[in-house]
């Protein structure tokens, strides 16, 4: 199966050739000729190793299907919870806990998989691999890619935009071939320039004079995506496999949603056979899908907040694109609505296209989510980070009639300062001695990861201007 650009069906490649890439030479994304159904039924009692190595197998048929086998064992190889995926049950809702993987957050599960698909995609050639971070990515990219060879990875973040835990996990990654840099600006400054990099010809051509090609780690590459549609699958399953529905029966899914990847992904799922039904997508304060799932209208004229849920605070999602595609079909009209969201901020479509996808969306102020994770706690004694609490009240919101599996991306742990104040913990001498104050409270482990950034030095400190971005990853062509 090939893969064409939602900008530009005519422009085909292979699925090597769309992982290698990342974004489309036109600016599109790349998307698959087909979304293929899948017998996910056969996969009742399959480890989720076998479960992600068939999925990614009838996307990317150009793999062999035993390299993608020893591939996922790999990759997964040191994610905690049994099955990879944790599960909590709470009054209709089953938690699936995406942060048990080796930077706590559910990235890890196509960031630990996405270096053997380049590596098996790149046949030798050298790759700089680009990321903008609104936090959880730039580590797991990080990691997924240390000292990977013929590999070097730039992360850039919003200096002033991540949680305490997340800065330090970035700035104290080990590795010869990573580098990572705070900007001045948000998240959507980062994105935006990254992709205006992946656009400018000339950097392209001088990286190419030094035997380097560029890539992403953002979602925006379809090997970001498509391992993220394994675990809605495997949930799935587990829910059949717990007794919680019957196999066939329908369930909503909701997710914490900013670059609008990982509900996209939920919606691949349901379009290769899983019966999903409603799409809850919960943001913050910076709501712009919110009111595009209810008008239609994407409008980014709006004020940028700086949230509790950092990893939501995005205004510009990348995946909405390839969401146009699933809804329109005609990529005459996504380049005119992608052109119209860069020259103008906004772009609008038939609001009922949207219902007709099953996706409702709501948002949720720091103070409703903080007050869910007192809720929940208190009630029930389970302990949810801040993005999760925002999902959790996007389905009280909602009101879903069917069970709901909510996706838990991110330990507790990172937001520690938010948990805490849900908490009412008394907050102690450093963010080390705050994560335990809130295990003593709560009795879930902290992630020995996270414990372990506070006994590393810092490698990479300072920020940079949004304009020095070019010049620092222009370094070391000739290296």
């Amino acid at each position: 199966m090939n893969y064409y650009s939602t900008r530009n069906r005519d422009e085909k490649v292979s699925a090597k050739e769309a992982i290698f890439r990342g974004p489309a030479d036109d600016g599109g994304l790349y998307v698959p000729e087909t979304i293929p159904a899948f017998p996910y039924e056969d996969f009742l009692n399959s480890k989720y190793e076998e479960l992600a190595a068939a999925v990614l197998n009838v996307f990317f048929e150009d793999f062999d299907l035993a390299y993608l086998k020893e591939s996922a064992e790999k990759a997964y190889a040191s994610f905690e919870a049994e099955g990879t995926v944790g599960y909590h049950e709470l009054d209709g809702i089953t938690v699936a806990e995406l942060f048990h993987g080796p930077t706590a957050a559910f990235k890890d599960f196509a960031l630990q998989m996405l270096p053997y698909l380049m590596a098996g995609s790149a046949e030798g050639r050298r790759v700089r691999i680009l990321t903008a971070t609104s936090g959880d990515t730039g580590k797991a990219a990080l990691a997924g890619f240390q000292d990977v060879e013929n590999t070097d990875i730039f992360v850039f973040y919003p200096a002033e935009g991540v949680s305490t835990v997340q800065k330090l996990q970035m700035t104290t990654q080990e590795g010869e071939n990573v580098h990572v840099f705070g900007i001045r600006g948000n998240f959507d400054d980062a994105q935006r320039t990254v992709k205006a990099l992946f656009r400018d010809e000339e950097l392209r051509e001088a990286g190419r004079a030094s035997g380097i090609e560029f890539s992403s780690a953002n979602s925006i590459n379809i090997g970001r995506l498509v391992p993220q549609v394994v675990y809605y699958i495997y949930s799935y399953l587990e829910l059949v496999r717990r007794g919680t529905v019957d196999m066939g029966e329908k369930v909503d899914v909701c997710v914490p949603t900013g670059n609008f990847g990982n509900i996209l992904a939920a919606m691949y799922a349901k379009r290769m056979g899983v019966p999903f039904g409603d799409f809850i997508c919960a943001s913050n304060k910076n709501h712009v899908l919110t009111d595009f799932i209810q008008t239609g209208i994407y409008d980014t004229h709006r004020d940028f907040y700086k949230t509790t849920s950092p990893s939501m605070d995005i205004l510009v999602a990348s995946n909405i694109e390839r969401f146009l595609q699933l809804l329109l079909k005609n990529n005459d009209k996504i380049r005119e609505k992608m052109e119209s969201l860069q020259e103008t901020g906004r772009f609008e479509i038939p609001e009922d296209l949207i219902r007709r996808a099953k996706l409702v969306g709501y948002w949720s102020t720091d103070d409703e989510g903080e007050a869910r994770i007192k809720e929940v706690f208190e009630t029930t004694g389970y302990l949810m980070d801040p993005h999760t609490a925002v999902a959790y009240d996007g389905i009280k919101k909602h009101g879903s009639k069917r069970h709901v599996l909510l996706m838990s991306t991110a330990s507790p742990y990172k937001f520690p300062e938010t948990v805490a104040d849900a908490l009412s913990v008394e907050k102690g001498e450093d963010e080390k001695a705050l994560l335990e104050s809130i295990r003593e409270k709560s009795h879930m482990d902290i992630p020995k990861e996270l414990l372990d950034v506070f006994e590393k030095p810092v490698r990479f400190e300072g920020a940079i201007a949004i304009d020095e971005m070019a010049q620092v990853v222009r370094e070391g062509f000739d290296d």
